[in-house]
């Protein structure tokens, strides 16, 4: 039997556990802030594509428990990408675990592959619309649901790599979900990064969902529209040309139609409102070093993620703040 840790328990790694239970595999999920709920009841996964389902994992409060429910074969990273991530896996890694990143971002499997050289990585562009609308309770509205991945790097892949890469998208595919394999699924990254490097900084900025914040002035569009398009020229010079413009307006049309139906809420956006910390450098820093290094200006991007810090500098408020100046 197949045994998989979720590590990061909330909507996408608990949706993710749900298809890996029904096609068979023994999960167990990391549990924070729902530990509980999950212990005692599972989880609820309700959706308009699949209705009422209850998941119910092994849940466990940190990586240190979940190691007694192993040897994992995968590791799905469902967590939030911040860099201090790969290493909280540390407790439930042996020789033959598979990392699985379910994350946002771009060159964050950099981190992973330093710390554990030996192991497969497997990047996933995880398309999923879900939250965590009270602990163990997860509301999925529209019905995209798509996982695509790859093997990291994707140059000279082993057959031992593909395999497990292979196994995955069986994993996957047994359980109801839609997972589909790329020989360098980083174009895949680039492509999601183009919005997600757009309107989930300028929503958590703005403070306004994408719909409410394409309807606040003539040029918000345009704005947008000009962030991919710097997004477009960095992935361009890595070789991957998949955002172009009809691609770009591809991506806005159904924030567009938002405009009229109601709008959603970026992760940043419902990150900030909730007072945590928000994916900045893999989202924004990764992609300003990468242009950096490429000699490409990306005065847009540069702009929101020196924004995007100072908000989430101003969120988590670490020993470098200080107060304001008293008056004398």
């Amino acid at each position: 039997m197949t045994r998989a840790l979720i590590f990061g328990a909330g909507a996408v790694g608990s949706v993710y556990g749900w298809f890996l239970e029904k096609a068979g595999a023994r999960v167990t999920a990391v549990c924070r802030s729902n530990y509980n709920q999950v212990k005692n009841n599972g989880l609820l996964i309700r959706s308009k594509k699949w209705g009422k389902n209850v998941h119910k994992p092994i849940a466990v409060p940190s990586v240190a428990e979940a190691k007694t429910h192993g040897p994992f074969d995968y590791i799905l990273v469902c967590s939030k990408a911040f860099p201090e991530t790969p290493s909280l896996i540390r407790d439930a890694m042996t020789p033959d675990s598979t990392i699985v990143l379910a994350q946002n971002g771009i060159g964050i499997e950099e981190r992973y592959a330093k710390l554990y050289p030996e192991n497969t990585i497997i990047s996933g562009v995880v398309y999923l619309p879900v939250v965590q609308v009270e602990p163990g309770v997860i509301e999925h509205g529209t019905p995209l649901e798509r996982f695509e991945i790859g093997s990291y790097p994707a140059a000279n892949a082993s057959v031992t790599t593909k395999q497990k890469v292979n196994g995955l998208v069986d994993l996957f595919t047994k359980g109801g979900a839609t997972c589909v394999a790329y020989d360098d699924v980083q174009a895949q990254r680039w492509y999601k990064l183009a919005l997600n490097a757009t309107l989930n900084p300028i929503c958590a900025l703005t403070l306004c969902d994408d719909g409410n914040y394409l309807r606040s002035s003539d040029g918000a569009l345009a704005m947008a529209c000009d962030v991919m398009r710097e997004v477009g020229r960095v992935a361009s010079a890595l070789g991957y040309d998949n955002i172009t413009d009809d691609t770009i307006n591809e991506h806005m049309k159904r924030h567009i139609e938002r405009m009229i139906t109601g709008g959603k809420q970026p992760s940043m956006l419902q990150d900030i409102k909730a007072a945590r910390p928000i994916e900045v450098e893999a989202i924004l820093g990764n992609t300003v070093r990468i242009a950096e290094g490429l000699k490409i200006e990306t005065p847009y991007l540069r702009l929101l993620y020196v924004l995007a810090k100072g908000l989430n500098f101003a969120t988590t408020r670490t020993e470098d703040w200080r107060p304001l100046a008293s008056v004398s």
